[in-house]
């Protein structure tokens, strides 16, 4: 009952954050000229004139009304999903389609990385702090510092040209080999390709029984999931080891040591345990820091996702693309602290008191 008490005011402070997430965006839009703003609303490719859609966008975005009916309407467009077009060498359409498109590629990314980046940081977490200040922790505490201290974008290259060198049969950019793509109804080409029904590529030739897509795609995850989880793996293994290093001197490890159990079930049972709980936050924040960081990492290894999308937006002064990512990674980052607080809440009832 307390949990769900906890979850119902974590959704009514939602609403005021997602009003200030939603107040930023409508200032920056009202803060470039009123021409390049009509210009977001435009479809340069439709048969209407011009003149007729900046008539048009200007009615629909209530130009000639005060700044607080502005808003109003701006949030009625955001709720209706009329969120402009895009004219991108990438693609061009609605910003929506536009994020249905690029969003699910960077989630792939993504969560492979936080997996692979987990799945490696606890247990080399756990051996660097039951070996404190021995070899094995001073290896993996440079691991760590070279991980997060390391630019992204220039680790990517060093993994391509890694792969050149050392591994050719490997890929080094795309998603999935050109070449394969054709013949398969459960694919679109709209200038870049679309997967049904999903858009998960990997997911979606699961799905349709496709084994020669999904083992291409996978490996064509392996160098950009390399890349980001060894830019987030030294903050997981650090936030392990010095959590259970603390826990070790703890009055009831003392007292389990004293009842002589045995030394796996003293670190597995008392002091991983309870040392996991923060690395749960520290997981989830960086799920969401990925989102931001895969920007320069899409963009090495020509990865369509969101990233790359908005660094061709912002070359070619997409205005509505650009103002389309702010606000879904905005939105995606504050799902996430929350999905955070609910899970942590459960773990540790004391949060709802």
């Amino acid at each position: 009952m307390r949990l769900l008490l906890f979850i119902v005011r974590r959704l009514l402070l939602l609403i005021p954050t997602l009003i200030g997430v939603t107040l930023i965006t409508f200032v920056l839009s009202r803060a470039v000229p009123v021409d390049q703003l009509v210009e977001t609303y435009l479809n340069l490719r439709s048969p209407i004139p011009r003149v007729q859609q900046i008539a048009t966008a200007r009615a629909l975005l209530h130009l000639d009304d005060p700044i607080p009916v502005q808003y109003v309407y701006y949030l009625g467009l955001l709720l209706r999903g009329d969120w402009g077009f895009t004219n991108t060498e990438l693609y061009h359409g609605t910003v929506t389609s536009a994020l249905v498109l690029f969003f699910p590629p960077t989630v792939e990314l993504a969560v492979a990385a936080t997996f692979l980046a987990t799945f490696l940081g606890i247990p080399l977490g756990t051996v660097s702090a039951v070996r404190k200040d021995r070899l094995s922790d001073h290896v993996t505490r440079i691991v760590a510092l070279t991980g997060y201290s390391m630019p992204l974008f220039w680790l990517a290259l060093l993994l391509q040209i890694f792969a050149v060198r050392f591994v050719p049969s490997l890929p080094i950019n795309g998603q999935v080999s050109p070449g394969i793509l054709s013949g398969r109804a459960w694919l679109v080409e709209t200038g870049v390709f679309e997967s049904k029904p999903t858009h998960f590529l990997i997911l979606d030739a699961a799905l349709n029984g496709d084994g020669e897509i999904f083992w291409n795609a996978l490996q064509h995850l392996i160098l950009p999931t390399v890349a980001l989880t060894y830019g987030f793996l030294g903050v997981i293994l650090r936030m392990v080891r010095s959590g259970m290093v603390d826990a070790m001197g703890q009055e009831y490890v003392k007292t389990a040591w004293s009842k002589g159990l045995p030394e796996s079930v003293v670190i597995r049972k008392h002091i991983r345990r309870n040392a996991l709980l923060p690395v749960t936050t520290v997981v989830g924040l960086l799920f969401a820091g990925l989102l931001g960081g895969v920007v320069l990492v899409e963009d090495v290894f020509v990865w369509n996702g969101i990233g790359r999308w908005a660094t061709v937006a912002i070359i070619s002064h997409d205005l509505a693309a650009i103002l389309g990512t702010s606000l879904i990674f905005a939105l995606f980052l504050v799902l996430v602290y929350f999905v955070v607080d609910i899970i942590y809440a459960y773990l540790d009832p004391r949060i709802t008191l």
